[in-house]
């Protein structure tokens, strides 16, 4: 994605000759997710994560993308003290940490967070700046991540531009706090039902019709911040 995740503290871009000798130590937990409030979101997951996360779609330099949040005031709330999920649905982006990638334009780039770099960890290449099996399939589920991310950015992209989404602004009173979230996309519930039904039946055949109520309907699971406030 365009935006680094917060979970990066040290993010730089994988490069084989400046870190010919980089070794990576994988985390053991999701630790390093206890300050994240706002994680983006793959297109394979967006139903999923609309179980548990509130679920909306933001626009940044002209880039519609969908995103879950996940915290408030650098608290994860989703996250418990010993590092592991309170749910099922632990989001993909989080899978592929320390690693990650960065979009510029039509282009991704690998990036990894250099906090992780240690001398008891994986080599990422060999001697001859060659990749190592290690990051080889590294490499082939952060391919899978850009794949998924693309569906998810032209997915909110189609949305967008045909009017499916609109901007709203939110004040959400919790236990842990008040969020204010400003010029964000959700689906136009009105306009949706007075759509025609090739509309209707165009949409619900490409799956976006499902996304656009169940995302409608995640906005009620900024009740379990209340919930998750007292444990």
């Amino acid at each position: 994605m365009k935006a680094i995740m917060k979970a990066f503290k040290k993010a730089v871009a994988l490069d084989s000759n400046v870190h010919r000798y980089l070794k990576v130590k994988m985390p053991e937990n999701y630790l390093y997710m206890k300050d994240v409030e706002i994680v983006p979101l793959t297109y394979s997951e967006l139903l999923s994560a609309t179980m548990y996360y509130p679920v909306m779609f933001g626009i940044q330099e002209q880039t519609v993308f969908p995103f879950a949040v996940t915290g408030i005031n650098n608290k994860n709330i989703f996250l418990k003290e010993n590092g592991t999920w309170k749910i099922d649905a632990v989001l993909n982006i989080c899978k592929h940490y320390p690693f990650g990638i960065f979009k510029e334009g039509d282009n991704y780039t690998i990036i990894f967070d250099e906090t992780f770099a240690s001398s008891e960890g994986e080599r990422v290449f060999d001697d001859d700046g060659n990749e190592t099996e290690f990051f080889l399939k590294i490499k082939a589920g952060l391919t899978e991540l850009a794949r998924d991310f693309h569906d998810a950015l032209e997915c909110s992209k189609e949305l967008f531009e045909s009017g499916y989404l609109k901007t709203i602004n939110l004040d959400i009173d919790t236990k842990l706090g008040k969020m204010q979230f400003r010029n964000m996309l959700i689906a136009n519930i009105e306009y949706l039902s007075r759509l025609q039904p090739e509309k209707l039946y165009s949409l619900n055949s490409k799956g976006y019709l499902l996304i656009l109520h169940a995302h409608y309907l995640s906005l009620r699971n900024f009740k379990l911040f209340d919930i998750f406030a007292g444990f």
